[in-house]
């Protein structure tokens, strides 16, 4: 069984690891972690955000990849009992969108760890669908963590 088979998490179980609400969850599920790699996938609807014209748009595809690295942020806070800290990105870099899916098709997203210093995380993230590259680029992500009383 492959690893986008089958989700862990899923609908509005989602919402629990990210600060996004409806209309601009571009996340649908969250298949797991292997060491210092998450995988997620989404799946646009034509009444999507972000769809014109039967295909998901760069803006929609950015915004998947930041969600996707929050979502797997989410998930190790929440594994490891801690409270969710609101992340900000600070740098997109080295973005490459090479096509645009069309809706309906499902986007296959890792998200890779590439450094991380304190609060400061440098994630490397690629979509594929029908195992063909949709998008790839790094994102710099800030942690804000509540400061205790």
């Amino acid at each position: 069984m492959g690893i986008f088979e089958k989700a862990l998490i899923s609908g509005e179980e989602i919402l629990t690891y990210i600060p996004q609400r409806f209309p601009i969850v571009m996340v649908d599920s969250y298949y797991g972690k292997d060491g210092n790699v998450s995988y997620t996938g989404y799946t646009p609807a034509e009444s999507t955000l972000f769809c014109r014209d039967g295909v998901f748009t760069e803006p929609g595809i950015i915004e998947h990849m930041a969600q996707s690295a929050a979502l797997s942020a989410g998930v190790d806070f929440k594994c490891r009992g801690e409270e969710i800290p609101v992340g900000f990105i600070g740098a997109l870099s080295k973005l490459k969108i090479e096509r645009l899916p069309e809706t309906g098709h499902m986007l296959e997203t890792t998200v890779s760890e590439i450094q991380k210093y304190q609060d400061i995380s440098l994630v490397s993230v690629r979509v594929e669908s029908f195992g063909k590259v949709v998008a790839e680029g790094e994102l710099k992500i800030f942690l804000q963590r509540e400061e205790k009383q």
